[in-house]
């Protein structure tokens, strides 16, 4: 992580729908940054900055007035009264792998008939049934 600060702003037009500015520095380095909009520094401010590509003099905006996403969830929400009525990490992974086990089951069992049915003359109904009928087999 480098710092400077601006000298010059010289707006190079877009790339990729992104705006280019090239930025100078008091010390004399220059970098291309890339933005959605504006670049938000200006002449005299003083910025934080890591090089993305040294080759290319490249480099991006380390913001840190920005929140983290977890600063932002404690500051705004009161997680103790969440903590109780949640599910444990543990939990949570064990419905989901029986879900996705149940899913797979049921799915293997329509591949399963329908490879049945494939050399026979049967409606979609009855292979739907036979379907079933290999499920519960399974779960007996």
């Amino acid at each position: 992580m480098k710092s400077g600060t601006i000298k010059y702003l010289d707006p190079e037009g877009q790339w990729n729908g992104m705006k280019k500015t090239k930025v100078t520095f008091k010390d004399g380095r220059a970098y291309t940054f890339f933005s959605k909009g504006e670049f938000s520094g200006s002449v005299g401010d003083t910025v934080k900055y890591t090089v993305t590509n040294e080759d290319m003099y490249n480099a991006k905006l380390i913001r840190e007035d920005l929140k983290t996403v977890k600063e932002y969830i404690e500051e705004s929400f009161d997680l103790d009264e969440f903590r109780e009525d949640t599910k444990t990490k543990k939990e949570v992974k064990g419905e989901w792998l029986r879900q996705d086990l149940y899913l797979n089951v049921r799915t293997s069992c329509i591949i399963a008939s329908s490879n049945f049915h494939q050399q026979r003359v049967s409606d979609v109904e009855t292979l739907i049934n036979d379907a079933e009928l290999m499920y519960n087999w399974i779960n007996k």
